[in-house]
């Protein structure tokens, strides 16, 4: 999906899910999504709020009640600048993605397949991604007792030169689709502009084939930020809005 088909504005249909907030001041949905297991008292929202119009806060009573309690509902309504029109309102809220185990390195095995045991270094590596070939690192595990040392870097020979005498049988060594310069300019504009962008969280994650790539979270996408993300190489930067278009 391109960037700009996140982008929305007032009168627009919207999705999200947040934690409900019913106040003297009316009915809220609280989107924080780094700290939404933390307690809090009632009451209580973070500045990424918006206003619920047209919430029946019975209805979101006895729904959050249901939900063993947890507070937390999905909203689909109209988009009014901060604030939404409720059409649709529900406890059930989308399933936390569980993270997906790294298991079949992008190499094929060795002969005698991959060595068992943990991967162990005397070297920092992290020392030499800035200024050396390598882009980024993941520990695959073939088995619960295996572990293999997957380098994306710029000069793959380079590295398995500098890094197979270390690693017997764990290393697997890919070209990477980006150089660390990209990754360092995204995080450049990232940290220059996430007060005005409303950015939550960053870093940078790594996909099935020990490719590198920067997850984004945000309030919501910018026509800005969607004409800057839809620039850059593909599959650089993953954007993770908390609302988006229905």
């Amino acid at each position: 999906m391109a960037a700009r088909d996140l982008v929305f504005g007032v009168g627009d249909r919207v999705r999200t899910w947040g934690r409900f907030v019913a106040g003297a001041d009316g009915d809220w949905l609280d989107l924080a999504r780094v700290h939404d297991l933390t307690w809090k008292a009632p009451g209580w929202k973070s500045d990424r709020s918006v206003r619920l119009i047209g919430a029946d806060g019975e209805a979101v009573a006895a729904g959050i009640a249901a939900n063993r309690g947890l507070g937390y509902v999905s909203v689909v309504g109209i988009w009014g600048d901060e604030s939404i029109e409720v059409e649709v309102l529900s406890a059930e809220i989308p399933a936390r993605e569980a993270r997906a185990a790294r298991r079949d390195p992008p190499c094929p095995p060795p002969p005698g397949g991959w060595r068992h045991g943990v991967v162990e270094l005397d070297v920092d590596l992290r020392d030499r991604e800035s200024s050396g070939p390598i882009v980024n690192l993941a520990i695959f595990r073939p088995s619960p007792d295996q572990e293999v040392l997957v380098v994306a870097a710029t000069d793959v020979d380079a590295v398995i030169r500098r890094l197979s005498p270390k690693l017997p049988r764990q290393l697997c060594v890919v070209p990477s689709r980006f150089t660390r310069a990209q990754i360092d300019e995204v995080y450049d504009v990232l940290h220059a502009n996430g007060r005005d962008w409303r950015l939550e969280s960053f870093g940078t994650g790594s996909d099935e084939q020990a490719q590198p790539f920067i997850a984004a979270r945000m309030f919501r996408v910018t026509a800005e930020m969607a004409e800057w993300a839809d620039a850059l190489p593909e599959g650089l930067v993953r954007l993770e809005p908390t609302l988006s278009p229905a």
